[in-house]
């Protein structure tokens, strides 16, 4: 059987002779380190998410990274200048890093993940759609640029999953870059909120 930690509080009138109390503490009961030692925080700001299932979704569109055909884009109502001057991305970054390199491959992973609807990866999407966003949108300010926020969470994951993903960096990008363009993450345009 484990030891578990004492608190001692030193009290002027106690039970004990010497004016202490011992007062155990059974951890057993509280799972709370057992789930957070799982977790891993970016290296700027506070943004703490679980590795493991995006590791699993990365790993399941890494294996189907290169099968994807390159086709356009369509946003529809979105003005992806609008949600990016609102999210606090440069304008230069989307146009020269995710609209170059990555939204040709948008339309493909959108069909993708569709077709594995009634699979647990849209479960897994879904989970870590509903994580991040909500510790983004708290925690976004301390980051200089929603980029800076995106590259500081493609780092922490690849840094605690290397061994599964060191080869995967195009693959992480992709999605998170696909979550943030297709209105999954960040804040929302008011045509945003309505679709």
């Amino acid at each position: 059987m484990k030891d578990h930690p004492s608190i001692h509080i030193k009290q002027s009138q106690g039970i004990g002779a010497d004016g202490t109390q011992e007062i155990n503490i059974d951890n057993s009961i509280h799972n709370y380190p057992l789930v957070y030692k799982h977790l891993i925080k970016t290296h700027t700001g506070s943004i703490t998410f679980d590795p493991n299932i995006m590791r699993d979704v990365i790993e399941i569109i890494s294996s189907e990274f290169d099968g994807l055909e390159q086709r356009p884009a369509d946003f529809g109502s979105v003005c992806i200048e609008k949600k990016n001057q609102l999210n606090n991305l440069n304008q230069s970054f989307y146009d020269q890093i995710i609209a170059r390199d990555y939204e040709p491959y948008f339309f493909e992973l959108d069909i993708f993940l569709k077709q594995r609807a009634s699979e647990d990866l849209q479960g897994q999407v879904g989970k870590i759609v509903k994580s991040l966003n909500k510790k983004i949108l708290a925690g976004s300010h301390a980051f200089e640029s929603f980029e800076e926020l995106l590259v500081s969470i493609e780092s922490a994951l690849l840094d605690s999953q290397y061994s599964a993903l060191n080869d995967k960096e195009d693959s992480i990008s992709l999605f998170l870059y696909y979550l943030y363009a297709n209105c999954f993450i960040g804040r929302k345009t008011e045509e945003e909120m309505e679709c």
